[in-house]
């Protein structure tokens, strides 16, 4: 047998016997203080209700960037700070912005999201929202969290007002 082939036979070998070894589970942790065990199954939850929410320009609440704050109802309930990311404008009219939102629950927990909000011209000053929103984490009862939340409502940008209802699902560990 020739080198080359000699060597092509023991690569395949190896590679057989490092295939057929046995898989261990790898245990999964977030780092940090509290590590959280991802092969825990999830605790789901539907969530809905309203948000009232008054844009308030830039603010020191979100380092300097545009800022709405507001309240939500439902299960859960509480106050909310968006932080703006990113804004543009389409063609079209349309405005799009990315938020930050730390939601804090009656409670005193909190979650947060990143949304993705679309603004479509109804009658400008008036705006229909679409947002998609990803849950992204949380403290208390909501660390871990994940899920998304869906909102739909009108933005006037004359008077900074926002009203949409939500509906979503927020999973915890």
């Amino acid at each position: 047998m020739t080198f080359l082939k000699q060597l092509l036979a023991l690569t395949l070998t190896a590679g057989l016997f490092a295939c057929a070894e046995p898989t261990r589970p790898i245990s999964r942790q977030l780092p940090g203080p509290s590590a959280i065990d991802l092969s825990a199954p999830l605790t789901s939850t539907n969530i809905s209700g309203h948000i009232a929410g008054q844009i308030i320009g830039p603010n020191q609440l979100c380092g300097g960037a545009l800022t709405e704050i507001g309240t939500f109802t439902g299960q859960p309930g509480g106050t909310f700070v968006a932080c703006v990311t990113n804004q543009q404008q389409n063609g079209n009219g349309a405005l799009v912005f990315d938020l930050t939102h730390t939601y804090t629950a009656e409670n005193g927990a909190t979650f947060t999201t990143t949304d993705h909000v679309v603004a479509a011209p109804i009658n400008p000053p008036i705006y229909r929202i679409n947002n998609h929103a990803t849950i992204t984490g949380g403290t208390g009862i909501y660390e871990g969290a994940s899920g998304f939340i869906e909102d739909h409502g009108t933005l006037n940008l004359a008077t900074g007002v926002v009203s949409v209802d939500y509906h979503g699902r927020i999973s915890t560990p």
